[in-house]
């Protein structure tokens, strides 16, 4: 999988209010008008707004983000020129993001863009490695920003581009982009008749593009400029190399299959935060969902717990799961922050949250260079000051995390997309086919429902409902105590973190906890580890003035091998048996066929300790591919979240 880099800001000189970078001692823009030059380069030589008259949807790939101002033309034009029901898919990348008081500097010459760029910096991302995306006017613009190398972060996409921005510094200032490696790229990721246009006439250019399988034009350039590059993919000129080979290829077995269905329409079993955040994440798309649940209220099982936090997981390699939590929290933390601006009555409290941390780890996750609006290394002053409650210890404190009400949650997930989700509550799903055109879930009394699509998100049982256990799923017990609030403990402003946990007082009470226990399936509460939850606690904040506590709730996580969550399509484990028996051998991943999965099935599950922060992002994983959308992860995170990861690794070590 591609490494994590720290992201370093662009350094920046300023003419008035025109950005020069000091890395390439180049413009962003053209002196000579920016905003003409992005109309005649890239939207006029594209033939926009031409194409995407008849286009449902659209996508722009941009090879430098910049000032943005691409992007603001693009969706102005897009706004005024395409359908009302089109969606324009923008994906752009950037090694050195502008600072957000940077862009709106650099926007400042152009008002009639006003709208566009406050969207956008009411939105910007933390500049955070990785894939980020947002919505803008109503679903209508779809930006996903990837911050990193443009080559090795393109490499981690599977999408389709209908028409490219080649931006970026000139090929003589930056030849580090401009490489063969990301031409193909390029070519990997566009179908035959997808275009570019690019501002520079450059040799390695144009003939890089052409080895990757494109026409290549010399034409008028803008302003002081001769000549400019446009051009389209030709399937009769194939690229000099196989576009994907080498150690960014996605296996065959991790690739996922094109959603084959006609109509918006899906059934979703499991009524936690797994799948009503599905169910939203589809509604919000117009799809008619119909959610299964076998208890009489939602959230019944892991998403029961009165309160919860959401915070990421660190790691200081930052390998796939430090990656992958770190993605799901600035996903979920964004989409809990736009829901509650729609609803203030949303059960999100961003309040931040503190963990206490040696100086070791702390010192191990300096190294990450990570934002302040992220993280923030304190000592037990600061704790102090954040947590409204006096510490004895230093740690970690993160502004943007928080904690939340799961069940209230999951009940405003359904109320807020009415009445495109149908629960169907006290219904047990017992079993699971497909008559070769639709999917039928029967319960007790029969049928209960049929549709093309099924997502699974019903914990541990999927494994029975599926009939196969090769997603080695565990259950995990946890134990919460609730304690009484005090006149001390309510000043606690914060959730704080340790070995368990404790969150502020709501309702007159603070959840404490919590234990992990495999071997356990008792359902009552255990009173020797009410008391290991009291002990954690009282170790970890010696001043905090606890009361006996007043009860407790059990609940089973479902949880996985490796921590990570399994999300994305139901594998044909049969064909996986016996197509990929002999991996253990070493062959090339060229020489197995491509993955064969249930048709139009798919899961989000084993979300273990941290469903809180995953489940949102899974649940917008799938819906984005069921809707045909750019892939909210890169590749390597999609494979290591891959429902058959376990079967591949047992089939490699297979003796």
């Amino acid at each position: 999988m591609a490494r994590y880099h720290p992201i370093m800001p662009a350094q920046l000189d300023w003419h008035g209010n025109a950005p020069l970078s000091r890395e390439h001692a180049d413009i962003y823009f053209s002196s000579d008008g920016g905003i003409a030059e992005t109309e005649h380069v890239f939207l006029q030589s594209n033939q926009l707004p031409q194409r995407w008259q008849a286009a449902k949807t659209f996508t722009v790939a941009e090879t430098g983000f910049g000032s943005g101002l691409n992007f603001l033309c693009a969706v102005d034009l897009w706004l005024k020129t395409a359908p009302a029901d089109g969606q324009l898919q923008y994906i752009s990348v950037e090694k050195h993001p502008l600072t957000p008081t940077d862009l709106r500097r650099a926007h400042s010459p152009w008002p009639q863009f006003n709208t566009i760029s406050e969207a956008l910096l009411d939105d910007y991302p933390a500049l955070v490695y990785g894939l980020h995306r947002r919505d803008f006017f109503n679903g209508r613009v779809t930006l996903t920003l990837l911050f990193g190398d443009a080559a090795e972060l393109f490499s981690e996409l599977n999408t389709t581009v209908d028409a490219w921005f080649l931006d970026g510094f000139a090929p003589s200032k930056n030849p580090q982009m401009w490489s063969e490696t990301l031409f193909q790229q390029i070519a990997r990721l566009t179908p035959a008749g997808g275009s570019f246009a690019t501002f520079t006439a450059a040799g390695n250019v144009r003939r890089g593009l052409k080895e990757a399988g494109f026409e290549v034009k010399t034409v008028t350039g803008f302003g002081r400029k001769r000549d400019m590059l446009c051009g389209q993919r030709i399937i009769s000129t194939p690229p000099k190399k196989s576009p994907g080979d080498g150690r960014t290829a996605t296996p065959p077995w991790f690739r996922h299959p094109t959603p084959d269905t006609t109509t918006k329409e899906a059934i979703v079993i499991g009524g936690g935060l797994a799948g009503t955040s599905i169910s939203h994440a589809l509604a919000r798309r117009h799809w008619q969902v119909t959610l299964i649940e076998r208890h009489l209220q939602l959230a019944q099982e892991a998403s029961g717990n009165p309160s919860g936090i959401v915070l990421p997981r660190l790691t200081a390699d930052m390998g796939s799961d430090g990656q992958f939590y770190l993605s799901a929290f600035l996903y979920t933390s964004h989409w809990l922050n736009r829901l509650k601006a729609q609803d203030a009555t949303l059960p999100w409290h961003p309040s931040g949250v503190f963990q206490f941390e040696d100086e070791a780890t702390q010192a191990r996750l300096k190294q990450l260079l990570l934002p302040e609006q992220i993280i923030e290394f304190c000592d037990a002053a600061r704790a102090t000051h954040h947590s409204g409650m006096r510490q004895t210890g230093g740690g970690l404190f993160y502004p943007t995390a928080g904690w939340v009400e799961p069940p209230a949650l999951c009940r405003w997930l359904l109320h807020d997309q009415q009445p495109r989700i149908t629960p169907h509550l006290h219904q047990q799903a017992l079993t699971l086919h497909h008559d070769g055109q639709l999917w039928q879930v029967e319960g007790p009394d029969g049928t209960i429902v049929r549709a093309a699509v099924v997502i699974i998100a019903n914990g541990d049982d999927a494994q029975r409902l599926l009939g196969h256990h090769a997603l080695t799923l565990h259950r995990v017990r946890g134990q919460i105590a609730y304690l009484p609030a005090s006149a001390q403990s309510s000043t606690l402003k914060i959730p704080l973190c340790y070995d368990g946990y404790l969150t502020p007082s709501h309702h007159g009470q603070h959840c404490s906890g919590a234990t992990y226990d495999t071997h356990n399936s008792s359902t009552e509460i255990n009173p020797d580890d009410q008391q290991k939850i009291l002990t954690a606690l009282s170790k970890a904040l010696p001043n905090f003035d606890a009361q006996p506590a007043t009860g407790g709730r059990v609940a089973f996580r479902c949880s996985t091998q490796d921590h990570l969550p399994i999300i994305g399509p139901v594998p044909d484990f049969d064909f996986y048996q016996h197509q990929y028996h002999n991996l253990r051998h070493g062959k090339p991943a060229r020489h197995y066929p491509p993955a064969q999965y249930q048709p139009n099935l798919y899961i989000t599950t084993g979300h273990g300790s941290r469903g809180l922060v995953s489940c949102p992002m899974a649940a917008e994983m799938i819906a984005a591919t069921l809707n045909h959308e750019p892939a909210l992860t890169p590749s390597s995170l999609t494979a290591a979240t891959h429902p058959a990861r376990f079967t591949i690794r047992a089939l490699k070590k297979a003796s």
